[in-house]
């Protein structure tokens, strides 16, 4: 799909119409549900981020302003982490099972060991390919703290990797 399809549908979603914004929503579906996944402890965490993301962009796109596709995607992203801090706040200290430890590396493990934070401004910057400043325009966080939270990141990671590889 080229900019100016893009930039059509945006705005005949914006004025109702259901199909386009279902074609919409299908462009941007993958990267949204890779965020969620990474940054949530489960799969039903995910959809149910999803799920509020679509709700919500779709009630809130009429009244958007949105200009050009860039600005389109921030959009929906700054909705979809809203979202998950949303259900992060409302886990309410609920502690995720983990799949038993089969001895070798297994990323869930690794990712559902950071902090909420950090698996959040992780997924973004890494799904989006975006900067500190970026990310933390898009996550709701300042420009340190998302610094901060992708060292951490980086460095549990790593530590869990090499633990696990034997080095």
């Amino acid at each position: 799909m080229n900019t100016s399809e893009l930039s059509a549908l945006i705005h005949e979603a914006s004025l109702g119409d259901d199909d386009a914004f279902t074609k919409l929503y299908a462009v941007v579906c993958r990267p949204l549900y890779k965020i969620a996944r990474i940054a949530l402890k489960t799969e039903e965490q995910a959809i149910e981020a999803i799920r509020l993301t679509i709700s919500d962009s779709y009630a809130a796109l009429p009244s958007a302003k949105i200009n050009g596709n860039g600005a389109f995607v921030e959009w929906i992203v700054k909705i979809l982490c809203t979202k998950i801090r949303y259900i992060y706040k409302n886990e309410d200290g609920k502690q995720t099972a983990l799949p038993p430890d089969s001895g070798s590396f297994d990323i869930r493990r690794a990712l559902n060991s950071l902090q909420d934070i950090e698996r959040l401004v992780l997924a973004v910057s890494n799904v989006c390919a975006c900067g500190a400043e970026k990310t933390a325009t898009l996550c709701g966080y300042t420009e340190q703290t998302v610094a901060v939270c992708l060292t951490n990141a980086e460095v549990t990671l790593k530590t869990m990797l090499l633990s696990y590889s034997g080095v």
